[in-house]
């Protein structure tokens, strides 16, 4: 048998033991439960009282296996940090879903700042409610639903980490919540705006000095119309669009381009309007790894470079404040029809609405193209209804010449 120093003491038959450690004066206590160590500080000098607050705690923990109650737990910011850890692995390795950004933001923006010290098992509804009325304070006003989703979808995320390590049980998670306003119309750009937007692009990128700055703003031109003509979502199908997803084809005599989408939703295919193969030979023809190649050569060749970079290769994080600038620079920043600042995600919302409105696009065959359902279109879009009927409400029928048609189309006349 091991003799034990005179700092070490032994309870219930070994089970137990009480301990100094370096230079505290505090007695601290050990023992095992199930798999699982547990070392604690008995907060006492006495080694009596010391000995009184291990045994409790020894039982306490006993009480907390038999009854499937978690043995070791931990603070929030330890197992938020866990999950995170997780979800940047899998970002890492181009296997986690493009939301984990979005996770990982709001985790240590908003829900670590808050709860950081207080142990997982110990967020009660109380808690959550108090953390609420601290968000809605920090942002400025109350969240929308799309946020509080994503939030709710954060903190589950530190949840199924905890429970996965035994930290709490599954019947201890805490039922979240979304009680925040319901989407509201979005801001896009009427087709007058979109005109003149296109029309003023390349005015502005003369005015741009050289250099980065320039690139910066040739590469937004054209990122506005792909997305504009595309439906494609920003900051996620765009950030993983590569030169290998990118597909021309030729059908009856008719060039047509396709791109293979993967970011928020799972992976869909999206055909580009006429004009975007256009675009995408201005990209190509400004990137130095691939310039010296034929532009079909090189789509054939697959290049697991990104569509969307500056010349030497780099993809900036910048062009929404650069989208910003141009739109307070053209008049065109704020949306008459909701009184909201436009963003990049207002291309997404106007491809919807020239489709629905100009093109007349079905509900179904727009919900596949933009990787979202058809209950999101009917939502997000169903003020567009008398627009899109309207020659059934006025009685009018007639056929669009193709040069009416033509004059209503979105897309940019490339010289």
């Amino acid at each position: 048998m091991v003799a034990l120093s005179a700092n070490t003491h032994t309870l219930l038959d070994g089970a137990v033991k009480v301990y100094l450690r370096g230079n505290s004066k505090r007695w601290q206590a050990t023992f095992k439960i199930g798999e699982h160590w547990v070392r604690i500080s008995t907060g006492k000098r006495d080694l009596e009282e010391a000995k009184t607050v291990a045994r409790d705690q020894y039982l306490d923990y006993r009480f907390r296996a038999k009854h499937d109650l978690p043995v070791v737990t931990k603070r929030f910011e330890d197992v938020a940090r866990l999950a995170i850890a997780d979800m940047q692995r899998q970002l890492d390795a181009d296997a986690g879903r493009k939301v984990y950004r979005d996770y990982i933001k709001a985790l240590n923006k908003y829900f670590i700042p808050f709860f950081g010290k207080t142990f997982i098992t110990s967020i009660d509804h109380d808690k959550i409610q108090a953390f609420n009325r601290w968000r809605t304070k920090v942002i400025g006003h109350e969240p929308k639903a799309s946020t509080l989703n994503t939030h709710n979808s954060a903190m589950n995320k530190v949840y199924a980490e905890a429970v996965a390590r035994g930290f709490i049980t599954q019947g201890k998670v805490p039922i979240l919540t979304n009680k925040g306003d319901g989407a509201q119309r979005r801001p896009d750009f009427t087709l007058e705006d979109y005109r003149t937007m296109i029309r003023k692009l390349p005015h502005w990128i003369e005015q741009g000095k050289g250099g980065k700055s320039r690139d910066m703003r040739y590469l937004l031109r054209d990122y506005v119309l792909i997305l504009a003509n595309t439906g494609m979502r920003p900051g996620t199908e765009d950030q993983n669009l590569r030169w290998k997803h990118v597909t021309v084809f030729t059908d009856k005599g008719l060039e047509y381009v396709e791109f293979y989408l993967h970011g928020k939703t799972k992976p869909h295919e999206a055909i580009g309007r006429a004009g975007v193969i256009d675009y995408l030979k201005r990209i190509h023809s400004r990137t130095d790894a691939i310039k010296h190649l034929d532009f079909y050569d090189m789509l054939k060749q697959k290049w697991d470079l990104p569509v969307f970079c500056l010349p030497d290769g780099s993809v900036t994080e910048h062009l929404r404040q650069t989208f910003k600038a141009f739109l307070k620079d053209s008049g065109l920043l704020k949306c008459p029809k909701t009184g909201e600042n436009r963003v990049l995600y207002s291309l997404r919302h106007t491809y919807a609405t020239f489709a629905l409105v100009n093109d007349g696009m079905d509900i179904h065959a727009l919900a596949r193209q933009m990787g979202t359902s058809i209950g999101m279109i009917e939502r997000h879009y169903s003020h567009l209804t008398p627009r899109m009927k309207k020659d059934m409400f006025t009685g009018k029928r007639y056929e669009l010449s193709s040069e009416e048609y033509a004059s209503r189309q979105s897309t940019e006349n490339v010289s």
